[in-house]
């Protein structure tokens, strides 16, 4: 059984990821081989993307710094007198 190759590259990006589509479809290709580097480069950047928005996701720069100035300001120790002038 033969397939053609359009049909071979319409079966191979209905299987990927829907973000790796949606790029894919961006771009134009002339065979199978190109569409598989193009969606081997497009899934690279998109982990990469993610790894760094996940490996800088701790929670600090989650509130702006006044958010965080404003809170530190209203617990004062008990030993400390803030200054109202």
């Amino acid at each position: 059984m033969h397939e053609s190759e359009e049909s071979i590259i319409a079966r191979f990006v209905s299987g990927l990821r829907r973000e790796i589509q949606d790029v894919v479809e961006l771009y134009e290709y002339s065979s199978l081989e190109k569409l598989v580097h193009l969606a081997i480069k497009v899934e690279t950047q998109l982990s990469k993307k993610t790894h760094f928005k996940n490996s800088h996701n701790d929670g600090y720069y989650q509130s702006s710094w006044k958010n965080k100035n404003k809170s530190s300001s209203k617990n004062f120790p008990s030993n400390f007198v803030k200054d109202s002038t």
